[in-house]
Formats: structure tokens, C-alpha cells, sequence
């Protein structure tokens, strides 16, 4: 159904119409030899035309809930064209008579006349019908490509939005704060090497954040975004961080949406091991079992609150990936927090397991 029916198009084409063919017979009728009724030809060929633009916008409306989404359901939709072309062309000739009648111009039976237009004109009707009938398709068509396109435009808007979400929460006043004075303290005890460290893990984070072009990559580089991260925690966390990457080299290559570790092992540090006193550990590992991708992020740290879910946390991050994981997958994905049994958490998420080809970073180190 359209939205924004052409109805000024319509009416403009038929007026068109009507007034090219008015002149046309104007000039004829001025030819040499030409002897033609204006009058009477009037009468019939303008209500003929300016009939069409009603037409029109009943077709347009009636048929544009019919235009297939796949291609190989048209045969049927041209078959349900079939009576409404016999009806339109039917009242449309009707009509037209009718017209001929109140303007005084009729000469001869009504029913002679209606069926003496049938005779003359039903070719006519028929090609003017699928005109009518593919414009209206075509339309149905733009309005569709045109909401695609929004849509992905939206999504790559709110994707883009994500990043810089995650940008944000990464880099919170305080952290900034703890980060930079850990970066002056390396400076002022000479461990050059240490501010390099940090400052080329914050250059990694903010390049791999702002500049990845796909919503996708493979697994390896979005564990190198997760230890550049670690990296700069480690220094936050001083000694009592112990983190470590355990990735099965048959995923490596497995093509997994952007941020979707890093979003757990912020989880981890912040609601787990940020509020102990006391030293703890994370584990990142990722392996391939069956047709799944899974990655678990595993910490020490305090655990689940009494009556924890996923859907009632305060924090968004893990609604926010379970969301990006269902626009991405469907139904195939699953996203498990589970408690430990000797204290803190497990979360994992399983994907379907899909090959990566090799990407621009991956050709740009060959190179």
C-alpha cells in the first residue's frame, strides 16, 4: 500500500494526456481537406482520458498489496490482474459512454455504443491497464528499496552509536584519571617502556573502536582488542589482576561481531573483580564445539547478587550484547551467566561458527 500515493503525478500525466491529444486534433482539423467534428471528438476523447486518473488510483490501490517479496510469486499476481482488468476496462468504457450521453454527443443505442468501444478500443485498455499496473508496481518497489535502505542506514547509525557507547563507558573520568597518572608514575620511575606499553594500548583500543569499518572480524583480532584493554587494566589493577587469553587456534579465523568479548570482561572487572580487596583472576578462553563458536569469560571475583538475571541487572552492557546478538543471529546464539561454584561467574556465549577471509590488518602485516 502506498504511503504517499503520486495522486498530483496522476493527474498532471492524464491532463497531459488529454490536452497533447486535444491539440493534436486541433491542428488535424486545420489540415487541408480535413473535415472534423471537434465537437464530437471532444466528447469522446476527453472524458476517454481524464477518466484514466480515477482508474488509476483505484489500480494502484487495490493492487499494490500484491506485489510479491520474492521474485517467483509474480505468475500469481498476474493472474489476479486479470479481473480487475476486465473490470476496470469494462466500467472505464462504460463510463466514457456515459460521459458522451450527458454532453449530448451520443448517436445511436447506449448498449451499441458501449459495445463498439469494447470492439475499438479493448487493445487500448489493455496496454494502458499494464502501464498503469507496472507504474504502480514500480512504486511498491522504490517505497521498498527506499525503507531497506533507511533501515540500514538506522542500523549502521545505531551500530556506529554502540561503539561510541562502548568509547564512553570505557573511558569514564576516572578511569582516564587512573590511567594518565598510572602512565606520569611510569614517567617519573623511568620504566619508558612501560609508558610506551600503556600509551600504545590506549592508541590500539581507540584505533580498533573508531576505525573498524565492519561490524565484523575475526575472533584473534577481537581478543587483541581485549588484551590491549587488559593491558591498561593491569596497570589500573596493579597486582591484584591476573588475566589471561586462551583461544583454540580452530577459531581463530571465526568471523564474530565486533565488541563482543571486550563487553564480558568489562563485566567482569567492573561488577566482579573491581569490588574485592584481595588479588583475582580472568580467564578468556574460545575453542569451537560443533557448528558453535564459544568463548567463556571466567573471574574470581564477588559473584552474582541474590536474585540476579540478565533482564534485571542495573548495568546495559549484557542486555546490549544479548540485543546485537539476536539482530545478528536470530535464534541461534545464546548468552549464559552462571555463578561458579567455588565463587564468582562464567559467562558465555555461544554463535554459529563461521570462517573469516583474511582481513585488511591481516594484509597490511604480510605487506
Amino acid at each position: 500500500m502506498f504511503r504517499r500515493p503520486p495522486v498530483a503525478a496522476a493527474a498532471v500525466f492524464w491532463l497531459f494526456i488529454t490536452a497533447v491529444y486535444a491539440l493534436q486534433i486541433w491542428w488535424l482539423s486545420h489540415l487541408p481537406g480535413e473535415r472534423i467534428d471537434l465537437r464530437m471528438v471532444y466528447a469522446w476523447q476527453t472524458p476517454y482520458f481524464l477518466l484514466w486518473f480515477p482508474i488509476t488510483l483505484a489500480v494502484w490501490r487495490i493492487a499494490a498489496p500484491w506485489i510479491p517479496e520474492s521474485p517467483g510469486a509474480w505468475a500469481a499476481v498476474a493472474a489476479r490482474h486479470v479481473p480487475l482488468f476486465v473490470a476496470t476496462a469494462a466500467a472505464h468504457l462504460v463510463a466514457t459512454v456515459v460521459c458522451v450521453a450527458a454532453l449530448g454527443q451520443l448517436r445511436g443505442p447506449f448498449v451499441t455504443a458501449v459495445l463498439d468501444q469494447m470492439r475499438g478500443r479493448l487493445h487500448l485498455e489493455l496496454l494502458v491497464y499494464t502501464a498503469i499496473a507496472g507504474t504502480g508496481a514500480a512504486f511498491v518497489l522504490h517505497e521498498r528499496f527506499r525503507d531497506r535502505q533507511i533501515a540500514a542506514a538506522t542500523l549502521e547509525a545505531e551500530l556506529a552509536a554502540a561503539r561510541l557507547d562502548a568509547l564512553r563507558r570505557q573511558l569514564q573520568p576516572h578511569f582516564l584519571f587512573n590511567s594518565l597518572h598510572s602512565i606520569a608514575s611510569l614517567a617519573r620511575a623511568g620504566d619508558t617502556a612501560g609508558v610506551v606499553r600503556l600509551i600504545a594500548g590506549f592508541s590500539d583500543l581507540l584505533r580498533h573502536l573508531l576505525e573498524q569499518g565492519d561490524r565484523h572480524l575475526p575472533l584473534d583480532e577481537e581478543l587483541q582488542l581485549v588484551e590491549r584493554y587488559l593491558e591498561i587494566q593491569r596497570v589500573r589493577f596493579a597486582d591484584r589482576l591476573q588475566a589471561t587469553i586462551d583461544m583454540d587456534p580452530a577459531v581463530a579465523r571465526a568471523r564474530v561481531p565486533l565488541l563482543v568479548v571486550q563487553p564480558l570482561v568489562e563485566n567482569a572487572l567492573r561488577h566482579g573483580l573491581g569490588p574485592r580487596v584481595e588479588a583475582g583472576s580472568l580467564a578468556v578462553r574460545a575453542r569451537r564445539e560443533g557448528v558453535w563458536t564459544r568463548i567463556d569469560v571466567e573471574d574470581t571475583g564477588v559473584g552474582l547478587p541474590p536474585g540476579w538475571t540478565r533482564d534485571t541487572a542495573e548495568g546495559t552492557g549484557l542486555r546490549n550484547l544479548a540485543s546485537r546478538l539476536a539482530a545478528e543471529f536470530g535464534s541461534a546464539w545464546s548468552l549464559d551467566v552462571m555463578p561458579r561454584t567455588v565463587g564468582g561467574v562464567i559467562a558465555t556465549v555461544r554463535i554459529p561458527f563461521t570462517g573469516a577471509a583474511p582481513s585488511n590488518a591481516a594484509e597490511r602485516k604480510r605487506a
